[in-house]
C-alpha cells in the first residue's frame, strides 16, 4: 500500500498518534484536544477519504471516484499579504479533471473562534492581513465583519495550496464529529457560505462552486460518527 500520510514538511507518518501530536500542537487555547483524536483516526482508519467525507464529495459529480493521493496534517500555507495559516488536513485527491485540494477543518462541538469584528483589534499587521484576504475572496469589509475570522482564513491558504500545486478546484471541508442535528458552528458556515458565494444548505452535500483566482471552491460539511478512545 502506498504511504498516504505526512506531517507538513513532507515526512511520513507511521500511525495516527504522529497525526494527533501535530493536530494538538497547533490547537488553540481552550480548542478540545478530543478534535485531534477524532480526526486522525478517522482518516488512519479509512486508509483512504473516511466514508462521510467521500460521501459529501461525491454529492458533486465533480469529485465522484476521487482518488486520495496524499494527506498532509498541519500543513501550512505559503505566506502572501493575508499571512501563512495551517490546515488541520490537506488531503490531494485526484478528480476526472485533475488534481484537487480537500481543505479539512476538525471539529468537535465547537465554535470557529472570534468573529472579525472581534479578531480585528485595528493593529497595521491584522488590518493588513485582512485586507488582503476579504480582498482575494471578494467580500466587502462591512460584511465580514459579522463572519468569523477561522473560515475566511483557512479558505484563503486552502486557495494558496491548490494555487502551489497547480489543482483547478478546491473544497473547504468542515469535519465534524457526533450528531448531525444543529452541529455547533453550521449556522456560521452557512452565513460564510452565502456571503461568499456558495450557499450550503444541509450538512453532507457540497455547495454551488464560486471561483476564486481561477480556483473553483466549493464548500462542504461533513458529519462523522465519534470513535470510541482506545
Amino acid at each position: 500500500m502506498p504511504q498516504l500520510f505526512f506531517a507538513s514538511e513532507g515526512s511520513p507518518l507511521s500511525g495516527p498518534e504522529d497525526a494527533i501530536r501535530l493536530l494538538a500542537s497547533q490547537a488553540a487555547p481552550g480548542k478540545h484536544k478530543d478534535a485531534a483524536y477524532q480526526t486522525a483516526h478517522s482518516w488512519f482508519d479509512a486508509q483512504d477519504l473516511p466514508a462521510a467525507v467521500r460521501a459529501t464529495l461525491e454529492s458533486d459529480p465533480t469529485y465522484a471516484g476521487a482518488r486520495l493521493l496524499k494527506v498532509f496534517f498541519e500543513k501550512p500555507s505559503e505566506a502572501n499579504a493575508s499571512g501563512a495559516g495551517h490546515t488541520n488536513v490537506l488531503a490531494v485527491v485526484e478528480v476526472r479533471s485533475g488534481l484537487a485540494i480537500v481543505g479539512v477543518v476538525g471539529k468537535l462541538n465547537e465554535p470557529f473562534g472570534d468573529y472579525v469584528s472581534e479578531w480585528n483589534d485595528g493593529s497595521p499587521g491584522r488590518a493588513t492581513r485582512l485586507a488582503a484576504s476579504i480582498k482575494q475572496l471578494g467580500m466587502p469589509a462591512d460584511i465580514a465583519a459579522g463572519l468569523r475570522y477561522q473560515l475566511i482564513h483557512r479558505t484563503v491558504s486552502i486557495l494558496l495550496e491548490a494555487q502551489t500545486i497547480g489543482a483547478r478546484k478546491a473544497v473547504l471541508l468542515i469535519q465534524s464529529f457526533g450528531s448531525d442535528h444543529s452541529p455547533t458552528g453550521f449556522a456560521d458556515f452557512q452565513m460564510f457560505g452565502a456571503v461568499l458565494g456558495a450557499p450550503i444548505t444541509d450538512t453532507g452535500i457540497l455547495s454551488p462552486a464560486v471561483e476564486l483566482d481561477g480556483i473553483e471552491l466549493r464548500l462542504g460539511w461533513s458529519v462523522c460518527s465519534l470513535r470510541r478512545e482506545d
